[in-house]
């Protein structure tokens, strides 16, 4: 009876054993996860950028959420995990750092706001649209090349009479997207979208380089304390991170 009542025993140590192993297992998993908010216009860059990281950091598990900037931002108010916040602007990783959402804050990169067309097509100057023309912006809001688009229309005296013609997209992609198809004239997005790596775009050209008084800094925040989202801010300091972002026609 003794040594059934010890087989019993033994076998419940086991299982606890064999439970405990199970969920070191499952925290490691989750240890490993990177997950990163991306501004969208960061979509080509970080694929570049992960694929470097990851050779000092093959075991972790980088999963992007792309999207404007604002909507990322209140994605993680509202809760949505994100260890790191790479923002296309500096507003919103400091109102989230304003609401100790943020560890700490770098400047990565800085960009340049394009007036794009498809190609071929002739320009029209935007103080005489005709009346079927449109122009793309990213919804003002939560894109901060929208703000950007509309601080410089409001600058040049061109917002009222743009204004009818515009067409709001989700993100700066979507610009890039409507005027290739050619369901907009015109859009307003980071000269660095009319690139894929040293590859410029085909169907989409240039028409003006845009003049801001400020220079758009795109700022990242880290948002949790895990090792990966610190390995990940440090990688972004390195001189390796920072070659990747030239080579994709970022400032840095």
């Amino acid at each position: 009876m003794k040594r059934l009542w010890l087989v019993g025993v033994s076998l419940i140590l086991l299982m606890v054993v064999i439970a405990g192993c199970g969920k070191d297992d499952s925290n490691s998993s989750k240890n490993n996860q990177l997950t990163i908010s991306a501004a969208a216009s960061l979509t080509d860059v970080t694929k570049a950028l992960e694929k470097e990281f990851k050779k000092s950091y093959p075991d972790t598990k980088i999963e992007f959420n792309y999207g404007g900037s604002g909507a990322l931002r209140q994605q993680i108010e509202k809760g949505a995990p994100a260890d790191v916040l790479m923002s296309a602007n500096t507003k919103d990783v400091d109102a989230l750092k304003s609401q100790n959402k943020v560890k700490d804050t770098y400047d990565y990169a800085h960009n340049k706001l394009v007036l794009i067309k498809q190609k071929g097509k002739p320009a029209e100057d935007l103080k005489q649209l005709s009346q079927d023309a449109h122009v793309a912006i990213g919804e003002v809001k939560s894109v901060p090349a929208g703000k950007y688009a509309k601080t410089y229309l409001e600058s040049q005296g061109l917002w009222e009479k743009v204004q009818p013609h515009i067409v709001y997209t989700k993100d700066v992609r979507e610009v890039l997207n409507y005027v290739d198809k050619g369901n907009a004239n015109y859009g307003f997005v980071y000269e660095t979208d009319l690139f894929a790596g040293e590859t410029q775009k085909s169907n989409v050209e240039k028409v003006t380089s845009v003049q801001l008084d400020k220079p758009i800094t795109y700022r990242m925040g880290r948002i949790s304390d895990s090792q990966e989202s610190k390995a990940w801010t440090k990688f972004m300091k390195s001189k390796k991170a920072k070659a990747i972002l030239k080579d994709y026609h970022f400032e840095v």
